[in-house]
């Protein structure tokens, strides 16, 4: 009579799926949990400039600001836009301050819906890249604000 070898338990060979999926999950909590940190962090930054209007032309940059510009860069709008280099998705907004006023920029970064109806540069845009302006968690105008401040520095501004 010749014997079997042994075989392995069933669940045994799950274990390591199961700690694979544990650890799979734990490391996306950690992830999730830092990401809202950072956007909370970054909500705070803005407050202070809630109510910030535009700079008068030829008005000096706003270090501070333009910092917090730079996060919001960072997090909304590098997904599409460079400073420098080639144009991804959307336009190089190298020189956008310069090319364009600030009241037409904050409009485009804030309700980019509301200008590709009514404004012919943004239509053109439009056509040029076809796609529409999306802003990933919106823009209000806080953020709208510092992220002008971050294109005027940029821009070579003061």
């Amino acid at each position: 009579m010749t014997s079997t070898p042994p075989t392995a338990s069933k669940s045994g060979g799950s274990r390591p799926v199961a700690f694979l999926a544990v650890t799979c999950v734990a490391g996306l909590a950690i992830w999730w949990g830092l990401r809202v940190a950072e956007q909370r962090a970054l909500e705070e930054a803005l407050l202070p400039y809630a109510e910030t209007a535009l700079p008068a032309p030829g008005a000096p940059v706003d270090a501070a600001l333009a910092d917090v510009g730079a996060r919001v860069f960072e997090a909304r709008c590098t997904g599409c836009h460079a400073v420098r280099g080639q144009p991804k998705l959307g336009p190089n907004l190298a020189g956008i301050t310069l090319a364009r006023d600030l009241p037409w920029i904050r409009s485009m970064v804030t309700n980019p819906d509301s200008m590709t109806r009514a404004d012919p540069i943004a239509r053109a845009l439009l056509q040029a890249y076809g796609v529409p302006m999306q802003v990933v968690g919106g823009m209000d105008g806080s953020a709208a604000r510092a992220v002008i401040e971050f294109l005027r520095r940029a821009d070579g501004g003061v």
